[in-house]
């Protein structure tokens, strides 16, 4: 049996989800797939991209490895009572590590899958994306929110509604001719959201004392739109990086909130797409300082060969870059003049399994 689960491109309020904002990613045709069978024991997992071979259980130790992704699922099963038994595993995945494309939550989503199916569980996408976050984040401590693993399961083009009961809205659009450059940094998500987290806490905090009222929320339990009504005149009493997070996270969300009403059109306009995406990713670069000149080479490389919008995809400081066309044939040529590793994407489904 064969599960496989896609990356993903995060066209729209990047860095939003852990503050319990809407996020529109795109699960995209580059997808990891973990084919095995069950068997007595443990489960013996072998990475065919890394050339490595572990045996692990939801009992073994984290090690930095990659594996732990795998002893990671499996805890997050068995606390929802799946009683998940052995298996021998190959993982195979078109989705490069560290370029901001969502490896790893396609990775536990298509363990997750793999496992649910052999068990007859019946999980739905929604079960599934669930599972994937608490063993990314619960488990292995990763301070990200939930964009990456409901890309990976639902698939599409989604809304995604970061604050509970985490709605999903499909919107149906299909035919975004879609260019991702890899920039070859490879970053580390957890670094990047711990850091920017920290930072959004320390405004938060200061917000609140210059307002008179306590702001010291988690992250995704704040009013943003509130802050955004009531806090614009307080934020010069607060210093430069602390005003650019808390600008930066309410004009982010005003643009997506702004970009979706066109997304959710019979037919969307690339080019307001487009701009949108530009304007995203300035504040990114300019407010929330994710950006790297190996990054902005890329995106300028891209918009010279024709790109309606470009962005980075993924926490930044690295990673890939994701560019918007006109068209297919537009989105190749620039593929092939871009000089990095690249490809032509389209969106996709979500997981599936094959028997």
């Amino acid at each position: 049996m064969k599960s496989r689960a896609p990356g993903r491109v995060d066209l729209f309020n990047t860095h939003q989800d852990y503050k319990g904002l809407p996020v529109v990613p795109a699960a995209i045709n580059l997808r990891t797939e973990v084919e095995g069978r069950e068997a007595p024991g443990r489960v013996k997992v072998e990475s065919m991209d890394l050339g490595e071979r572990d045996e692990v259980d939801a009992d073994s130790e984290f090690t930095g490895r990659w594996s732990d992704y795998v002893i990671a699922a499996l805890r997050a099963m068995r606390r929802r009572g799946m009683r998940v038994g052995g298996a021998e595993l190959i993982v195979r995945s078109g989705i490069p590590m560290g370029a901001g494309l969502g490896s790893s939550s396609a990775l536990l989503v298509a363990i997750i899958k793999w496992f649910g199916a052999s068990l007859g569980a019946g999980l739905t996408r929604g079960e599934l994306a669930e599972l994937a976050f608490e063993a990314e984040n619960a488990e292995l401590g990763i301070p990200c929110g939930r964009l990456d693993q409901y890309a990976s399961a639902f698939g599409g083009l989604i809304a995604l509604e970061t604050r509970p009961p985490y709605s999903v809205e499909e919107l149906g659009v299909k035919d975004l001719s879609l260019a991702v450059v890899d920039s070859g940094v490879k970053h580390r998500t957890s670094n990047i959201h711990s850091e920017r987290q920290r930072e959004l806490r320390g405004a938060l905090r200061a917000l609140g004392e210059a307002m008179g009222r306590n702001l010291d929320f988690p992250l995704d339990r704040v009013d943003w739109d509130w802050i955004g009504r009531e806090a614009v005149e307080y934020l010069d009493s607060l210093s430069d990086v602390q005003r650019r997070r808390i600008e930066f996270t309410i004009r982010m969300n005003q643009s997506t909130k702004a970009v979706l009403v066109e997304l959710r059109k019979p037919k969307p306009s690339p080019r307001i797409v487009g701009r949108a995406m530009n304007e995203q990713h300035e504040m990114l670069r300019d407010l929330y300082d994710v950006s790297i000149p190996e990054i902005e080479a890329i995106r300028n490389k891209l918009i010279d060969l024709g790109a309606l919008g470009a962005k980075l995809s993924g926490a930044g400081m690295g990673g890939s870059v994701v560019a918007l066309f006109e068209d297919a044939a537009a989105a190749a040529r620039a593929v092939e003049g871009v000089g990095s590793r690249s490809w032509v994407v389209s969106v996709e489904p979500g997981a599936d399994v094959i028997p």
